[in-house]
């Protein structure tokens, strides 16, 4: 089977049912998205770091970091109770939740995705004030485990120097006293080391950077969505849908589609077609009777559409007068030097009709003078189902009479679905 077979049968065979299951998933796609209004995209920036990031790397993992937190579950599920809004948490996390950098700058803006305006202002004031205290005091406790720590380790250094010091005033011997002194010393010793990394850490606490939001309104904005890229996907949909279904069609019904297909299959020529010149094709399927030492050319349908052509064409033929070329004579009046084959010759009305006893008839009228001299001529619109070629085929074995040709008949309008 070549290509150009492949699509007469499922393509153009098919066509009115690709069309409709091309069409229907664009109508369902153009309704919905006429009937969904256009979201609003709310946002607020925030500002990482106090000072410039070192590089696009550094500023692209703060809204990494700032994206991460704000699609964290339990963050953005205390968000949405706090706008009142009931959503899908992962779902809305997933497609309308967004962090993006300003450049190479600290700021980062998140933004947050809805249908209704006033819930995206809402929930997005709600999100980057968590995100905001997460990052500002995620790591609090840290901090103040440490100075807790180094507060316990503070008072114990100090109570053994106290300690130390009041030992030191009950003696008396040299020795003992410049012991007790050593060791207070290095008491000391140890109290100012912790004292200087309890200093260092409040110092690091106050001076570290602070997540602030830059405003406290957020921007709102309607999005104007294109509905392209959804009817795209719905026609390519509905394209593979509908070729889908012409090929299973074409597999549990198939059929031959083309009068060049069929006469390949039956092994005769086209001799013309059922909307042409009537005398002319006559005169070709009496040519062709004649050759074959056929007297009775019987029209056959190769399909039941095909009959109402054939019953056509038989009333047609049965009142057609043959058509034959007049002989040509010489006018009285012809001027000199003009030969038999001049334009100025006339036709004699007296000329015979070839083929003349050729006839034309259905299969059931066929006489019994006919039956030992008879052809066959297919009618067809060219597109034939198998089953009833098969048909067509039996009857041709069972009579036994040569294929002379086939006539294309009109094209049938269907709608995808064999007749």
């Amino acid at each position: 089977m070549t290509i150009e077979e492949m699509f007469r049968r499922i393509v153009r065979a098919h066509l009115g049912i690709i069309l409709v299951c091309m069409l229907l998933p664009v109508a369902v796609a153009a309704i919905l998205a006429a009937q969904r209004p256009d979201p609003s995209v709310a946002s607020l920036r925030l500002q990482v770091i106090s000072g410039a990031p070192k590089s696009a790397t550094e500023a692209e993992g703060m809204s990494s970091r700032v994206l991460a937190l704000a699609t964290t579950p339990s963050l953005l599920q205390t968000a949405l109770m706090a706008a009142d809004g009931q959503r899908d948490v992962n779902e809305f996390a997933a497609t309308h939740v967004a962090a993006q950098r300003l450049g190479e700058s600290s700021i980062v803006e998140l933004s947050v995705t809805d249908d209704d305006p006033i819930a995206a202002g809402k929930i997005v004031s709600a999100l980057a004030t968590r995100v905001a205290l997460f990052m500002n005091d995620g790591d609090r406790s840290s901090f103040q485990d440490s100075t807790a720590k180094l507060d316990d380790q503070i008072a114990a250094a100090t109570a053994q120097r106290d300690k130390l010091v009041g030992q030191l005033r009950g003696i008396a011997d040299v020795t003992a006293r410049a012991d007790l002194g050593a060791q207070i010393q290095s008491a000391n010793q140890l109290l100012s080391q912790l004292t200087a990394q309890r200093a260092t850490l409040a110092v690091d606490n106050a001076t570290r950077d602070q997540v602030v939001l830059v405003g406290n309104k957020p921007d709102i904005r309607q999005v104007q969505t294109s509905i392209l890229p959804q009817l795209a996907l719905a026609l390519l949909f509905g394209l593979v849908l509908g070729l889908t279904v012409a090929t299973v069609l074409e597999t549990m019904r198939p059929r031959v589609n083309g009068i060049r297909a069929l006469a390949r299959m039956l092994q005769a020529p086209v001799l013309g077609k059922a909307t042409e010149d009537l005398a002319s094709l006559r005169n070709t399927m009496a040519l062709a009777a004649r050759r074959q030492g056929v007297d009775a050319v019987v029209l056959m349908p190769a399909d039941d559409p095909d009959e109402d052509t054939v019953g056509h064409m038989l009333f047609e033929l049965s009142g057609h007068a043959p058509l034959a070329p007049r002989k040509l004579k010489r006018p009285s009046n012809t001027p000199p030097g003009l030969d038999e084959n001049s334009h100025l010759f006339e036709l004699d009305e007296a000329g015979g009709a070839p083929f003349s006893d050729v006839r034309f008839t259905g299969l059931s009228a066929v006489t019994p003078q006919d039956e030992m001299t008879a052809g066959v001529v297919v009618v067809s619109s060219g597109t034939v189902l198998l089953r009833r070629l098969d048909d067509l085929d039996d009857v041709l074995k069972a009579v036994r009479w040569p294929v002379l040709g086939l006539v294309h008949g009109p094209a049938r309008r269907r709608f995808g679905w064999p007749s």
